[in-house]
């Protein structure tokens, strides 16, 4: 219990303090430079990743098995994810900072060349090129602290109303089409994790719809994944990257990790397909990602009784990547422990930093509320602003 107090407080207390000693000051960029601005809060988000993964590895001894292709973090891609666990997201950043590793060449495992770009990355490029976004439930954004970090990195948000999500999707997608901007979609087309009620409900709209059983996955939601498919192709999309995420002993809910029930080993499977290979019509690109739910339930019962993913087109395992060094990682978690330590002592000793958090506390909760979010607020700026 202590041990997962412990966890869960460096976590969130890290978010909170990168959130008002770095994500405040530099929000007003904005209003001057909105490119600049991109740049900025994504190099932030990016350098945060780091954290997680060196306070799970290393403080917690957790360790990341990844099988299958390299994810080429300078191309634009979907990431689409089977939903284990409420806290899936937190692990997807360690199975990325291992995954982006490939050098350059290499072959996925489909047969089909990982295109690398020329080298002409900035300092800003951290974490690659093409930074990580998600589709998230649309109540998340008023998380104090990760919610209003989400919302300056304009993540895409989803209400389950077609009608909104449709506008939703759509200024997303003009908004870094507008910047030329590159991005990887993490996205969970279940919708909801794999818990006992959950499944429940994905097997009795199997059996209303005459569909196979699942056992470890949940029959995936394909309205939102056709759309996004479709408009992502339309604007540069390279290739769709499907992920099987498994655990030893899984944590279902944020609860759990509070009391110390994490995985000790966390198992991904990444498989990536060409936007090339995928079909473009509404109707087979929903067979496609249902076909992939089909091999993924088969891969992980194959998993959780032998010990193997299975790769349905080579007919066999697929290969084990060996980890990258976490020598980058632990310096990102040094980075952000000098920016903890600053935000503990300027909140103590400072009167005007303490105006300065209870400002934008003020600040966001009203943003959210009256214009739905500062991701709304960047939209619209956007062709009002300096490009």
């Amino acid at each position: 219990m202590a041990a997962g107090l412990l966890l869960c407080t460096a976590w969130y207390y890290t978010i909170l303090s990168g959130f008002f000693v770095l994500y405040c000051p530099v929000m007003y960029l904005m209003f001057f430079s909105h490119r600049l601005y991109r740049k900025v809060v994504d190099t932030l988000f990016a350098l945060w990743e780091l954290y997680p993964v060196a306070l799970f590895q290393c403080c917690c001894n957790t360790e990341l098995h990844h099988f299958g292709d390299y994810v080429n973090a300078d191309e634009k891609t979907i990431i689409v994810m089977n939903h284990r666990t409420r806290v899936d997201w937190n692990y997807v950043w360690i199975a990325l900072y291992h995954a982006t590793q490939n050098p350059a060449g290499d072959i996925c495992t489909c047969k089909q060349p990982v295109d690398r770009p020329a080298d002409n990355s900035s300092a800003l490029d951290i974490g690659g090129k093409s930074k990580i976004k998600f589709v998230l439930k649309d109540e998340i954004k008023n998380i104090p602290g990760m919610g209003w970090i989400m919302q300056l990195n304009f993540f895409l948000y989803v209400k389950r109303n077609w009608r909104e999500d449709q506008v939703n999707l759509s200024q997303f997608v003009e908004y870094y089409q507008k910047l030329d901007y590159d991005y990887r979609v993490v996205l969970f087309p279940e919708g909801t994790d794999l818990s006992d009620d959950n499944r429940r409900r994905s097997e009795k709209f199997a059996l209303s719809n005459n569909l196979q059983q699942y056992e470890f996955v949940l029959h995936p939601r394909t309205t939102g994944w056709v759309a996004l498919c479709s408009r992502l192709r339309d604007s540069g999309l390279a290739s769709v990257y499907d992920v099987t995420i498994a655990y030893d002993t899984p944590a279902q809910t944020e609860l759990d990790l509070l009391k110390g029930r994490k995985p000790m080993h966390v198992y991904f499977y990444c498989k990536r397909y060409s936007i090339s290979k995928l079909p473009k019509e509404d109707t087979a690109l929903r067979s496609w990602l249902n076909d992939r739910w089909k091999e993924k339930e088969n891969s992980l019962r194959k998993f959780y009784n032998e010990g193997n993913f299975y790769d349905v087109e080579s007919n066999r395992p697929p290969p084990y990547r060996s980890p990258r060094p976490l020598l980058l990682a632990k310096i990102g978690f040094l980075f952000w422990t000098v920016i903890d330590i600053f935000f503990l002592y300027s909140l103590i000793n400072s009167v005007m930093f303490q105006f300065w958090v209870i400002y934008h506390c003020l600040l966001f909760v009203f943003i959210t509320w009256y214009f739905g979010g500062f991701h709304n607020i960047q939209y619209k700026l956007l062709d009002k602003v300096i490009i």
